[in-house]
């Protein structure tokens, strides 16, 4: 069964007029801003930007990825979920993609989606974390089997993404929880918390090393850590706005 592509949730936030589409996409692509791409089931995954719009041909390209292996797979996708997932939520499915040859190189091709889902609600916003150095998540294992530490990618106020090495502990699988949980929030302080995960999948980073994103929702957290979690969102939306403003 192909992953999920939205929830009942996010149907109210569906975009179908075309001029809204393009606008968005064409804003995307001013702002050179990473998509997320997952296929195969949600096994394959690989991080665009899209580089060009074609109104005429109704079509938008977007970065290939540079294994031979890995494009063919996505190129015989008929199931491909575009994603951004910090600060406004897009996301659409395209069903054909093909390789093109533009002025500076290859690239995909996908025909411009007849509706995407744009959700602005603060709670939902994943905001980066800083990539050099990234803060720890520490999750204590069962059985006495140590702690697994993750870098943290980003965080919501509802949950947390994080990075590390694959293959996983058996004990990560979605739906486990996980109590006593560390993240020092820079600037703000160390929480500890329990985690559940709520999803997993692999991705091919720019150096072509398979790594694991897992996805942590927090339950129940004390008033306390719950400040925590609030102070550092906070943070680090200033710092998104501020970025966004000197890129403009």
């Amino acid at each position: 069964m192909e992953h999920a592509t939205h929830t009942h949730d996010e149907e109210q936030y569906f975009v179908h007029s075309p001029k809204e589409v393009m606008q968005i996409l064409t804003e995307l692509m001013k702002q050179k801003v990473t998509l997320r791409v997952s296929f195969n089931h949600g096994l394959d995954e690989y991080f665009t930007t899209v580089i060009g719009t074609d109104v005429q041909n109704h079509a938008i390209y977007l970065d290939i990825g540079r294994d031979e292996a890995f494009n063919r797979r996505l190129l015989a996708s008929q199931h491909v979920l575009f994603s951004k997932d910090d600060g406004i939520k897009i996301k659409w499915v395209s069903t054909q993609v093909s390789e093109v040859a533009l002025k500076d190189g290859q690239a995909i091709a996908i025909e411009i989606p007849q509706n995407l889902i744009r959700l602005q609600r603060r709670d939902s916003f994943h905001f980066p974390t800083p990539s050099v150095n990234p803060a720890p998540c520490v999750i204590p294992l069962p059985e006495e089997r140590g702690n697994l530490v993750l870098a943290l990618l980003d965080v919501s106020l509802g949950g947390i993404g994080t990075i590390g090495a694959c293959p996983l502990d058996p004990a990560i699988v979605i739906g486990a929880n996980f109590d006593s949980c560390k993240i020092n929030f820079p600037e703000v302080g160390e929480t500890n918390l329990t985690l559940q995960v709520r999803n997993i999948t692999q991705i091919i980073t720019k150096n072509d090393v398979i790594k694991c994103r897992i996805g942590f929702q927090f339950i129940a957290p004390s008033r306390g850590n719950e400040g925590l979690i609030n102070r550092y969102v906070s943070i680090l939306e200033r710092q998104t706005i501020a970025l966004a403003n000197r890129a403009r």
